[in-house]
């Protein structure tokens, strides 16, 4: 039975649709658009017969396989440049530690932050990746190629470039760097390969071409980054901290950002050039940039925003004052009266509530470390607070998060 659009067929008789239900079943539908048309096609419940003809052939053997004429050489270029590269490049995921309450006692556990890629810089260890790729955690794990987990240690920082130094113990490693190449000679419409692990799907490869040079970026980490690379290739989340490279197999950036609506690949990412990261990465191993920039501290533990929000309020509870941090000897104190909180009553309880950090605004933790972001070690802030309904200002000298 075959509908047209634009025609309306005559009502069956009641006989006739008691007839087409009982001898019929629906077995597919199939909606061809042309033009104006739409066809809809009906196939009978027997195994024989009608339109499609059988549904089965029980002699069906596999399809003949036709020769692969092979890969062109540009794809032979490509398949080389990535299985050159594929083993230099890395998996990163950051954590945090904070501490839950269990049966009123305070446990530490740690906390994902989140993933990104990253690349081998020498065979001693040291791994290279984006600064906001692990910016946010206390811990960094390293999944090398093979799949091998391995702890490492932040080693430095240039925020200004988002350019971090990891290091990992090499014992038992064969870690392979990449090859590093140039880019103040590269040219708009160069080919280039992005290696990362977008999604957390490690190893992926995606192509395209150098789109722009000498970009100006500004990030949604409220960072300006001056004479980036902007390319095609496809760059997702996850892909931060991965390798760029040239046809041959080279680095010539590390990918950073994307420019999209969508917080996916639009055709448009940014790229660290590699002339900057081979300028400043020694620096890094060498020392003369330490992670502490970027990281400050006030030396307490948070309690979840939850509790605030149940009690209607907002700010930061000081849940415990780190031994020797800039809070204890800004007099900062513990909570008490935790059950209290618990309950949604504050009736019971005593602590301090962090409302604004040199007058800008703490509505919760995010908006406290965002502030803190801001700062480095060794700077003095003014904390306002509410004690036991009194608000107060005290100046604390900020810690590292080392």
């Amino acid at each position: 039975m075959d509908y047209i659009r634009g025609m309306s067929p005559r009502p069956p008789s009641r006989d006739a649709e008691r007839l087409f239900r009982r001898q019929f079943l629906l077995l597919g539908l199939l909606v061809l658009a042309i033009g104006g048309n739409v066809w809809l096609i009906l196939a009978p419940s027997g195994s024989g017969g009608g339109p499609v003809g059988p549904l089965h052939d029980v002699g069906a053997e596999p399809r003949p396989v036709q020769a692969s004429m092979g890969p062109t050489s540009d794809e032979e270029r490509t398949i080389t440049a990535f299985n050159l590269a594929r083993r230099s490049v890395v998996g990163i995921s950051t954590g945090g530690l904070a501490a839950v309450r269990r049966n009123g006692q305070r446990v530490p556990i740690q906390i994902p932050k989140g993933t990104g890629s990253g690349f081998v810089w020498d065979a001693g260890g040291w791994i290279v990746t984006n600064w906001h790729v692990v910016k946010e955690g206390s811990l960094v794990r390293v999944t090398l190629a093979g799949g091998e987990l391995r702890e490492g240690v932040l080693v430095g920082a240039s925020a200004q470039d988002d350019l971090a130094v990891i290091k990992i113990d090499p014992t038992g490693l064969d870690l392979v760097p990449l090859a590093v190449g140039t880019s103040h000679d590269l040219r708009i419409g160069q080919s280039v390969l992005a290696i990362g692990n977008p999604f957390g799907l490690d190893g992926s490869l995606s192509k395209g071409v150098i789109s722009g040079l000498n970009r100006l970026i500004e990030t949604d980490q409220k960072l300006r980054m001056e004479g980036v690379i902007q390319t095609d290739a496809a760059i997702n989340p996850g892909n931060s901290g991965g390798a760029l490279l040239d046809i041959s197999g080279r680095l010539i950036g590390i990918n950073t950002a994307i420019h999209s609506q969508t917080n996916g690949s639009s055709g448009v990412g940014f790229a660290v050039p590699v002339d900057l990261i081979n300028r400043v990465v020694p620096k890094i191993i060498a020392g003369e940039m330490p992670v502490d920039a970027g990281r400050a501290v006030l030396g307490i533990l948070m309690l979840d925003d939850g509790f605030l929000d149940s009690l209607g309020l907002e700010g930061v509870i000081v849940d415990a004052v780190l031994k020797g941090g800039g809070a204890e000897q800004a007099g900062f104190k513990k909570l008490t009266g935790f059950t209290g909180l618990k309950q949604g009553s504050s009736e019971n309880s005593t602590f301090d509530r962090i409302i604004a950090i040199d007058r800008e605004t703490i509505r919760n933790a995010d908006d406290l470390l965002d502030v803190l972001g801001q700062r480095k070690p060794g700077d003095q802030v003014q904390v306002t607070f509410v004690r036991d309904g009194e608000t107060q200002n005290v100046g604390v000298t900020l810690g590292s998060a080392r």
